[in-house]
């Protein structure tokens, strides 16, 4: 049981730390406008990792399961 505690906690820090940038990036954000826009390049950044990694299919699901 500690293991799968450790592994989860290793999980949940690195995500964090991908986190870091982000949330920089959304801090630089002068309005709405800009948020919107970081908003839609992520969306668009997202779609291709996903197609990339998991495929089209595998992409619509994670979106599909998301909603």
């Amino acid at each position: 049981m500690q293991l799968k505690e450790t592994l989860v906690n290793n999980v949940q820090q690195r995500m964090q730390e991908l986190m870091e940038p982000i949330n920089q990036q959304i801090m630089m954000c002068d309005d709405r406008n800009d948020q919107l826009m970081l908003a839609c390049a992520m969306m668009t950044t997202v779609k291709d990792l996903f197609d990339l990694h998991i495929g089209e299919d595998g992409r619509k699901q994670m979106f599909k399961d998301y909603v």
